[in-house]
């Protein structure tokens, strides 16, 4: 038996910005992916979720965060509590049954069963890489610079610093920005994600919103993705993604707006 699967990300609705009809308009699908960047703020990308949820109460979605979603503007979503106020949302009888959202904290995946009666389990992670090495100073870098220092107000003055070290204060946390951080994130994403593709029962979909090939983000530094294998299973991402298999998986992307993105469709036999 397949089903069918609708990826949406990267539509950046303004806050005060109402929806274009053509993108509440989907194809015929059992699964819709949003993985990211749907609006402006965590709030618009939120509201155009639950516009589909409404109008299409027998399709399931999965939602995963973009760096829009999960790290632009207060610093306190770098803390526990913007999962804690999406996991308390999650509890109210106004959000939708058909609306998926994977806690980051948890090791479960999203076991989703769809109307065709398949089951499937779909893990939605940021996708930090392991940076092995990188060109220039890691502040010059496209990720810092766009999604690390754009991001949060940088302070260098002397109490500023970390005493003992030479490691910069950003906001109320002091690590977010750095390299190490990141790849302390890379290494709890790859376990929890390893453990998961081998105590899968269903069939498997990875959802990470940095693409793990050749993502224009990381530009001018050297790294790698998880080290799994997917073999015939689906990799979402964003960015571009056509005909590219990753450690064995599909990826699959459909960034932007409009009625030609809104139709593109992938059945899953």
């Amino acid at each position: 038996m397949s089903f069918k699967v609708h990826v949406i990300h990267d539509l950046n609705y303004g806050f005060n910005e109402p929806t274009d009809p053509t993108d509440l308009e989907l194809p015929d699908v059992d699964l819709v992916i949003l993985n990211g960047n749907l609006g402006e703020s965590g709030k618009r990308s939120m509201y155009y979720a639950h516009e589909l949820c409404a109008k299409y109460p027998n399709i399931q979605f999965a939602y995963n965060d973009g760096y829009i979603e999960r790290y632009r503007g207060h610093v306190d979503k770098v803390k526990n509590d913007y999962d804690n106020n999406i996991l308390a949302r999650t509890t109210q009888e106004d959000w939708p049954k058909n609306l998926h959202w994977k806690d980051p904290r948890s090791k479960d995946g999203l076991e989703i069963v769809l109307q065709t009666g398949q089951t499937v389990s779909v893990w939605c992670a940021f996708g930090f890489p392991n940076v092995i090495d990188f060109e220039g100073d890691w502040e010059d870098t496209w990720f810092y610079c766009n999604i690390c220092e754009g991001q949060f107000p940088v302070h260098t003055l002397e109490s500023d610093i970390l005493p003992g070290t030479d490691i910069k204060i950003y906001g109320d946390i002091d690590t977010w920005a750095t390299r190490e951080y990141i790849q302390q994130k890379f290494i709890e994403q790859e376990d929890m994600i390893r453990n998961w593709e081998v105590a899968g029962k269903h069939y498997n979909i990875l959802v990470t919103h940095l693409n793990p090939y050749k993502d224009p983000r990381l530009e001018g530094i050297s790294y790698r993705s998880y080290n799994i294998h997917l073999y015939d299973r689906l990799w979402a991402t964003t960015q571009l993604a056509k005909d590219v298999y990753y450690v064995g998986a599909k990826l699959i992307s459909n960034p932007g707006r409009g009625s030609i993105a809104r139709g593109k469709v992938l059945e899953v036999d």
